[in-house]
């Protein structure tokens, strides 16, 4: 095998990760310099905030037939909660903030801000959506635990030290639906772990870091993601950041 083929196969390999089992869903990191290059897409979720430190939000959805069209909105357009403490960059465009601005970290309780492609959807319940991931008592856990190299990866509780830190996902009822969202983070920096758009627990009521929206919206989203053939991707930012996402909108 020549040495350019190595080459390639070894930058696929920083580039691309794998939950573990049994909820395995690609990675996908983005370079924050080529925003715009991102793998082509039909299907985009908005997420604003007034500001970096608002939890309530508005979430509206964006199709496009073609890379080079512009985003336009797709129909739907509802209410919809962040983290406790608003917004903070997530680790791969932290880049991207201004003096003042938070950059996401474990416990801050905040969502991560970017662009980032999601995942599988899952929940308590039972469907037939594709790659759909039914939550099942006992192996299903999500590791927050910075010590761990599971870090923010799904995996079998029993693939990892007993006393790990995680969430026992099949006991929340508030995962009773939701979408994986690949955020790349980095154990290191602490950079947070385990962001979900999942149901709230009512409106007015932050999450601890994720996404959270009425029940009836989060299904929505999870059939018009899993209808999405070349992926789907979520954008998490306050108003006045949008443009820096280098986002191609129409109202």
């Amino acid at each position: 095998m020549g040495w350019r083929v190595w080459v390639a196969a070894f930058v696929a390999l920083m580039v691309v990760g794998l939950y573990g089992d049994p909820a395995s869903s690609s990675r996908f990191i983005l370079d924050p310099i080529q925003i715009m290059d991102i793998p082509f897409s039909q299907r985009l979720i908005l997420v604003e905030t007034d500001g970096f430190h608002n939890s309530g939000a508005k979430i509206s959805v964006y199709g496009r037939s073609s890379d080079t069209e512009q985003w336009a909105v797709a129909g739907l357009i509802t209410t919809a909660e962040v983290g406790k403490s608003g917004l903070g960059w997530g680790h791969t465009f932290r880049h991207l903030a201004k003096p003042g601005e938070p950059i996401k970290l474990e416990g801050d309780k905040r969502a991560p801000a970017g662009l980032f492609r999601l995942g599988r959807p899952f929940g308590l319940v039972s469907d037939d959506l594709p790659s759909y991931m039914q939550l099942n008592k006992g192996k299903h856990f999500c590791v927050d635990d910075v010590k761990s190299e599971r870090y923010s990866q799904i995996v079998d509780p029993k693939s990892v030290p007993d006393g790990t830190s995680g969430e026992k996902m099949w006991e929340i009822g508030l995962y009773k639906r939701g979408i994986v969202v690949d955020y790349p983070t980095d154990r290191k920096a602490k950079s947070g772990s385990c962001i979900f758009l999942h149901v709230w627990k009512a409106r007015g009521t932050p999450t601890v870091g994720c996404v959270a929206a009425d029940e009836g919206t989060v299904e929505q989203l999870q059939k018009w993601v899993s209808g999405a053939r070349d992926g789907a991707w979520i954008a998490i930012v306050p108003k006045g950041a949008r443009d820096r996402l280098g986002l191609n909108l129409t109202e």
